[in-house]
């Protein structure tokens, strides 16, 4: 690898160097186009977005999306791609606050059994073996040899063999698992890492050698190389003389001398060798998913290597930076969806920044990923609003944090203990549809008591492919007068929003109360029966509109039970004939609409109107305030 080496930037008729590239420049409108995987979403389309007669549109959000700041696989190229090719007007995301600031990430690995650092354990668990092998071939860990590098008082390393039994290619390997306590924390962005590990090569040659494999992020295909996860691939190699690259479809293969018989390092410049490899990819739209160790042969030959004292030398970088740069630049590729970035405040309980200029939140101490003892969900509210932000209180039913409720009971009484931490969106549409009659049940109690919370829907996604196809595609529509991060917002915060299932909805929910009162707001009088008119277009087919009641009687924790029920049921020739029905507003009360599909199960929801007799103990959110 040649830092001053150049690419032909076709895009823009200039050359880009490599060295400007991963020095956080915006050079991806620069790269060569990128060509998305087809993709087409499954069952009912969203449909086409016209302004209604207020001037409103209902743009339909991704939101609660993870890319490659984060631990999964995804990329914000393969996210906005998904976006595109499902009909989506904007991608929301929020990035884990603690990986996008490199937190907690290990630097040291000594390949001990028992090998723990920042609070978490690393271990070495097998590969399955590729192709035949001779009995001699496998894997272990050794207290001897190791590197006469490595500082650590206690060190070992890992032996790898190989033996194949005929001429075609066969290996052994072994990859690091840094889950349970140590929350993947191998795993963030490449920008500004590089990775040495200390080898010992016994055997190897032109049949034989060892290899490191990075696994890095899910890119749409381009050219010759598929959709999928693409690879970086070291050949540790006794018979070449000098350091190779070459791909095959998604994996770079790097080629790279050592000298059997002695430790030697070797060192790789992640994101520095994917721009080599694919200088189409923006290398900072990478993070590291997986490391293994391998030793493979053909001919017979035998592969012997050790792996010892792996280390990370780490630069720091303007993570923040990084993304929206990433997400100005590929605005040129998907001209059609707005890319926004939030953050997801997650060393404590879980909870999304959506709008303003995401500062970092300060823990103050902490160890390790799961040093998590401390209740910080309103203090993350309040750090939210101070930048102008809405508040998301997320996955109400993962427990993160002290947080440990499980049932619908057990979620809204500790979210009416803290009065939600005073947040602005409750994740209502959240995992498979079997899920939500539990989270209703959480929406509909807090609505019951006086908090008046933005139900949202959203897929956290972390793989960035295959949308339509999978368990959790829930999505948010918002009622708003232009595509701007500004009016999502405004329309958000008013509750001018609904929630779909991608492919089993693609129509749009609207209502008022009588004629002023609009989805989401919160009516004080002393009016005892109104009028609700409906607006819902494209039912399923066989499926009908639902007008859910429930009283407003501030029960408090003492009962976190919801008390609704469906007063109406309509379906599509009863709403074409009467889309205006009398409501009982002589109690407080409020009321949502929810369409099922021809099961009887919710495919979408509106947010909720009060109509309240006497203000609420804890006032009303101006946004949502109405009188009448």
């Amino acid at each position: 690898m040649c830092d001053t080496h150049a690419h032909d930037d076709r895009a823009q008729g200039r050359l880009v160097s490599r060295r400007r590239v991963l020095q956080g420049m915006v050079g991806v409108a620069g790269l060569a186009a990128l060509q998305s995987a087809a993709l087409s979403p499954r069952g009912v389309p969203l449909a086409a977005r016209t302004a209604s007669a207020t001037g409103h549109t209902a743009y339909v959000l991704a939101m609660h999306l993870h890319a490659s700041s984060s631990e999964g696989e995804g990329s914000f190229r393969s996210h906005l791609a998904e976006a595109a090719a499902n009909g989506f007007d904007v991608a929301w995301f929020t990035e884990h606050d603690w990986r996008r600031r490199s937190m907690f990430r290990r630097t040291r690995y000594h390949f001990l059994p028992e090998d723990s650092a920042v609070g978490g354990r690393w271990w070495l668990p097998p590969l399955p073996p590729v192709g035949s092998l001779q009995a001699d071939s496998g894997g272990q860990l050794v207290s001897e040899p190791t590197s006469p590098d490595d500082p650590a008082a206690a060190k070992g390393s890992l032996k790898l063999r190989a033996t194949s039994t005929g001429d075609a290619l066969a290996g052994v390997g072994h990859r690091i698992d840094s889950g349970t306590s140590s929350l993947l924390n191998l795993r963030g962005r490449i920008l500004g890492r590089t990775a040495s590990v200390d080898v010992l090569p016994t055997a190897t040659g032109p049949g034989a050698w060892g290899e490191l494999r990075f696994a890095l992020s899910h890119h749409p295909g381009w050219r010759d190389r598929p959709a999928g996860i693409v690879s970086l691939v070291y050949r540790l190699r006794s018979d070449v003389t000098r350091r190779t690259v070459t791909r095959n479809g998604a994996t770079g293969i790097v080629d790279v001398p050592v000298v059997n018989g002695r430790w030697q390092t070797v060192t790789v410049d992640l994101a520095g060798d994917a721009y080599e490899v694919w200088p189409v990819i923006d290398p900072r739209d990478n993070s590291l998913q997986e490391i293994e160790f391998r030793a493979s042969s053909r001919w017979a030959a035998p592969a012997e290597l050790f792996y010892g004292y792996l280390r990370f030398d780490e630069k720091d970088y303007d993570g923040l930076g990084v993304e929206r740069d990433l997400v100005a630049a590929y605005a040129e590729k998907e001209p059609g969806v707005l890319g926004l970035i939030g953050t997801e405040l997650s060393m404590s309980s879980h909870v999304n920044q959506y709008g303003g200029p995401q500062l970092p939140y300060d823990y103050g101490r902490m160890d390790s990923p799961e040093d998590r003892s401390v209740e910080l969900r309103s203090s993350l509210v309040d750090h939210i609003h101070r930048q102008g932000g809405l508040a998301s209180i997320n996955h109400p039913f993962i427990p993160t944090g002290p947080m440990r409720a499980t049932t619908a009971p057990e979620v809204a009484r500790d979210l009416l203990m803290i009065d939600a931490g005073g947040a602005d969106i409750l994740e209502v549409g959240y995992g498979s549809r079997a899920l939500l009659p539990d989270h209703f049940a959480v929406w509909d109690t807090l609505a019951r008591n006086g908090l008046f919370l933005t139900g949202n829907g959203v897929t956290d996604d972390h793989s960035g492919h295959d949308w339509a196809g999978q368990e959790g595609r829930f999505y948010t529509a918002t009622w708003s007068s232009a595509l701007t991060e500004r009016t999502l917002l405004d329309g958000l915060s008013r509750g001018r929003a609904y929630v779909g299932y991608l492919g089993s909805f693609g129509g749009t929910i609207d209502m008022t109360l009588d004629t002023d009162v609009p989805m989401g707001a919160v009516s004080v009088g002393p009016r005892t029966s109104r009028t609700l008119r409906m607006d819902v277009t494209r039912l399923p087919a066989g499926g009908a509109v639902e007008v859910v009641r429930g009283d407003v009687d501030y029960a408090g924790a003492a009962d976190p039970n919801p008390n609704t029920t469906v007063v109406t049921t309509l379906g599509a020739g009863d709403l074409a004939s009467r889309s205006a029905i009398p409501i009982d507003t002589g109690d407080d009360c409020f009321v949502r609409l929810q369409v099922v599909d021809a099961t009887g199960g919710v495919v979408a929801f509106g947010q909720p109107i009060w109509s309240l007799r006497t203000p609420p103990p804890n006032g009303i959110p101006p946004a949502r305030r109405v009188r009448g």
